[in-house]
């Protein structure tokens, strides 16, 4: 039977036995906070080097950290019930004003919401607005302009089969963690956790594992084309070479509306 698994990651606090694009040309945020189009296959730009990709993009990417209720069955040893989770997913920062992408699903029904960056400075964030219908959610968090590093999104509406691309995220919290793979296919629709389909998602087999929710897939040229989300995980809850990214197309318009009704 096919199943697909969201990639954060969920570390149980108690033991227990058994259990934005602006537009379709894309949105790309300049270091000053400002909005401009932009196309990642404009002749003026240039491949970049996984390298030059890291260096540059790391930085953006941070580590989502916030507590959760989650429902643990009954087992002959244990009566079950509700339990307190810590869960641990990703996200990217995408402008100066402390805004950060992620899933909804690494932020959905959490307490105690904190963001760490490069050079392990960590902060409180509050939600601005989640979007259960396509996974995502934008958190805000009170940063000093030093440790923002606004990534830019590409337009993946120019996103075909066999293009190169780059996950960097934190599984299994492994901070800022860099894999490397291709598009594998396009116009898959994956489904969101409130149950509704999410269309056009692009497939790819960079290694996503659990905790890579919500860090971003980046082109060659280094732009976000899309957000990674979900795993095709069967019996194991790994990476068996298909992902699933929510496209930029789908998360600029939704991001950009998020914050617009929050702003």
């Amino acid at each position: 039977m096919r199943r697909t698994r969201l990639a954060a990651v969920v570390v149980l606090l108690a033991a227990v036995v058994g259990a934005l694009a602006g537009s379709l040309t894309g949105l790309a945020v300049d270091n000053d906070g400002t909005a401009a189009a932009d196309s990642p296959r404009a002749e003026h730009v240039a491949s970049r080097s996984p390298e030059e990709i890291y260096k540059d993009s790391a930085r953006g990417v941070v580590v989502i950290t916030d507590n959760q209720s989650e429902v643990v069955p009954p087992t002959l040893f244990t009566p079950g019930g509700k339990q307190e989770v810590r869960a641990l997913g990703s996200g990217f920062v995408i402008d100066t004003s402390g805004n950060i992408v992620t899933n909804g699903h690494v932020v959905q029904g959490a307490t105690d919401i904190r963001v760490s960056f490069s050079g392990s400075a960590s902060y409180p964030a509050e939600i601005v607005g989640t979007d259960p219908g396509s996974d995502l959610a934008v958190l805000r968090v009170a940063a000093p302009s030093s440790a923002l590093h606004p990534l830019r999104f590409g337009d993946s509406s120019g996103v075909e089969v066999g293009d190169s691309v780059f996950a960097i995220g934190n599984p299994f919290g492994l901070e800022r963690t860099m894999t490397a793979g291709i598009v594998s296919a396009l116009g898959r629709d994956i489904k969101a956790p409130d149950g509704l389909t999410i269309p056009n998602a692009i497939q790819t087999d960079a290694p996503i594992n659990h905790g890579n929710s919500g860090g971003p897939l980046l082109d060659r040229f280094g732009r976000v084309i899309a957000v990674n989300s979900q795993i095709e995980g069967g019996t194991v809850d790994a990476n068996v070479g298909i992902g699933f990214a929510i496209p930029s197309a789908t998360a600029g318009l939704v991001v950009d509306r998020l914050i617009s009704g929050h702003a």
